[in-house]
């Protein structure tokens, strides 16, 4: 009778998922990961290539597009593997990876995002000082920075043994790499937009005056108009990038919540089967931030175009020489 409620409050307190969860999960898991290698690298080959997107705001993409190809390449199978194989236990290595890794990779986003973000605040409000300070020296410092801190702090994950003292870190990890960074991420945007809404009453009484005063004076706030409606677009394609960063790791952070408020051992670790669902929709994001950058910005689409088109020729054309190398002889 003692063996019988061992054996319940065992499986009572078990994180274990069930066998067809584990399989689709893993699947999930796969496409994400997929299609978040296939586009980052196209964003990567993308600005290396194209000398238009050689700017600090487009590293910083690069960067954020560096950490998302991360998370398909690293911690996608990761999580493929602890799903197929249904592993749940905090400290079995695949557990400790996958959790340092997203930490990691977590801080390495939502840092990049800020920075963007001030950098796009600094070249709308403080032009000539952007000009003056924003060297591609520092722009790569603070990415380096950015990068090196990032796997500083995951590697902390190493030191927790108890399962319960988890939560803990995962709210250090919330301070750390969400509060503070859109702390700078809403400053940022608060100043742009008001920024914009000034360019904007500007413009339109420029361009009033300028229709009555002569065409060339007409054409030449066009040209600024053109500019400052470039700038706005660039701001609000990081915007669009946060909101679905943000609605996509809202899961995590009330699961976070949940196990960190539950007075129950138990109950806690049962919660950690819903991290299986709250990580794959975490790292959607992964997988969709390079098809915004497409759909946003001509460069990029443009980029886009010559990366697949490349690829698709260069494999047409192993394709052929596999089929002539292996075609019988007819001599």
């Amino acid at each position: 009778m003692a063996e019988g409620n061992v054996s319940l409050s065992t499986e009572y307190c078990s994180g274990e998922l069930q066998y067809a969860t584990s399989v689709i999960l893993a699947i999930l898991h796969s496409i994400s990961g997929a299609v978040s290698v296939i586009g980052n690298v196209a964003v990567l080959l993308a600005v290396y290539l194209t000398p238009s997107l050689h700017t600090p705001s487009n590293y910083y993409i690069a960067s954020l597009g560096a950490g998302d190809f991360l998370v398909g390449i690293v911690i996608g199978p990761l999580w493929v593997t602890k799903s197929a194989l249904n592993v749940w236990h905090n400290q079995h290595p695949l557990t400790v990876a996958a959790e340092l890794m997203s930490m990691q990779t977590l801080i390495t986003t939502t840092f990049n995002l800020a920075a963007v973000s001030f950098d796009r605040y600094l070249a709308i409000t403080r032009s000539y000082f952007y000009m003056q300070t924003m060297t591609q020296h520092r722009c790569f410092i603070s990415i380096g920075f950015i990068w090196a801190f990032s796997f500083a702090f995951a590697c902390i994950r190493l030191a927790i043994n108890e399962p319960t003292d988890l939560p803990y870190l995962w709210i250090a990890v919330a301070i750390i790499g969400y509060t503070l960074p859109f702390v700078v991420i809403s400053y940022s945007y608060y100043h742009i937009y008001k920024a914009a809404r000034h360019q904007l009453r500007r413009i339109e009484a420029d361009s009033r005056a300028a229709s009555v005063v002569d065409e060339g004076r007409k054409s030449g706030v066009g040209s600024v108009n053109c500019e400052s409606q470039r700038s706005r677009k660039a701001a609000n394609t990081i915007g669009i990038i946060i909101g679905i960063y943000v609605l996509l790791a809202f899961p995590s952070i009330v699961i976070v919540c949940i196990q960190l408020y539950s007075t129950s051992a138990c109950l806690k670790i049962r919660y950690i089967r819903f991290w299986f669902w709250g990580a794959l929709v975490s790292f959607v994001s992964s997988a969709v931030n390079p098809w915004i950058y497409a759909i946003r910005n001509r460069d990029y689409k443009r980029a886009f175009k010559r990366v697949f088109k490349c690829w698709f020729s260069r494999q047409g054309q192993q394709r052929e020489a596999h089929r002539k190398s292996t075609r019988p002889s007819t001599c």
